[in-house]
């Protein structure tokens, strides 16, 4: 009987611990159920979110992947107004709810934008923990 008990009792600790994850490991998780049940997202006429990604290896980089539709004109105007996006991407990372844990957690947050037509990338954004705290 002590045997049993001992054997169950086991059997559950370690059933418990593996259904334990990571903080990191959430990261990539809940990155990947968010690209899935929101991207591609509509941000404002001319960008889309087209997913936000997490890998667990290590470079410890929260990315999110944007398409802006531009025309040439208008790239040139994107690429004027780029000291302005970082202030206020910077403005919205630092005052965000919902990047509390990433914050937290000491992550770079990076943005990523790419032209929706070429796929050619416009800019890369990165935060550092120093950046946003």
């Amino acid at each position: 009987m002590k045997g049993r008990l001992l054997f169950i009792s086991s059997l559950l600790l370690c059933l418990l611990s593996a259904c334990q994850e990571s903080k990191m490991d959430r990261f990539e998780r809940e990155t990947k159920d968010f690209t899935e049940r929101n991207c591609p997202k509509q941000c404002d006429a001319i960008t889309i979110l087209d997913s936000l990604v997490f890998h667990n290896d290590g470079t410890m980089d929260y990315r999110y992947y944007y398409s802006v539709d531009l025309t040439s004109k208008e790239e040139s105007l994107f690429m004027q107004k780029l000291e302005d996006l970082r202030y206020e991407c910077l403005e919205g990372i630092r005052n965000s709810v919902e990047l509390k844990n990433v914050k937290a957690a000491g992550l770079n947050i990076v943005l990523s934008y790419f032209e929706k037509k070429t796929k050619k990338k416009l800019v890369e954004i990165r935060y550092k923990k120093e950046d946003y705290e």
